[in-house]
């Protein structure tokens, strides 16, 4: 059962995105900090003369270690590959098939529509790309796309954020 904060999950294919990001490793109470590099990549790119090819996200790649801290990277899509630098990575959203819904409503609540949608990943036997290193489960793809704009929307409990899980290849399996 799908709860009130989250669209009916769905599948969708999505291409290979060029991105700069921010990496980061964080817990809860320092999510200040993670959310200010959002302006710090767009004045990076607007620095270089680049504009960004969509919002911002948030890419997860360990959901927290014994301290709580998440690994994760701040980042704005660019429409091709640039060169980062000594703080800024150049990456990619890999291509695939991704479970997708959309989070409705206050970030605080975001919580319940991630476990909603691995949840519903289950149900419907749907293998989430992800992999153990000892004992850090690493994503290959678990992102957060900022739909909203917070300058024209500053109502967080008005915000919709795209959650999207990457699915394992058939190929892979």
């Amino acid at each position: 059962m799908v709860q009130k904060y989250i669209s009916e999950p769905f599948v969708e294919e999505r291409a290979e995105q060029p991105y700069v990001g921010i990496p980061i490793l964080a817990g809860l109470a320092e999510w200040d900090k993670v959310n200010s590099l959002v302006g710090e990549l767009f004045d990076w790119l607007k620095g270089k003369g680049i504009k960004p090819a969509g919002t911002p996200f948030f890419r997860y790649w360990c959901l927290g270690d014994s301290e709580g801290k998440y690994k994760m990277e701040v980042g704005l899509p660019v429409k091709r590959m640039v060169s980062g630098d000594d703080r800024v990575v150049a990456s990619f959203i890999p291509g695939g098939s991704y479970l997708s819904a959309l989070h409705k409503g206050h970030p605080d609540n975001l919580e319940k529509s991630l476990a909603a949608l691995e949840q519903w990943a289950l149900q419907e036997e749907l293998d989430i790309d992800k992999r153990w290193e000892g004992q850090e489960e690493i994503w290959n793809g678990r992102f957060e796309f900022y739909v909203t704009d917070p300058e024209t929307e500053p109502d967080l409990n008005k915000w919709a954020i795209r959650i999207a899980f990457l699915l394992m290849r058939d190929d892979a399996a």
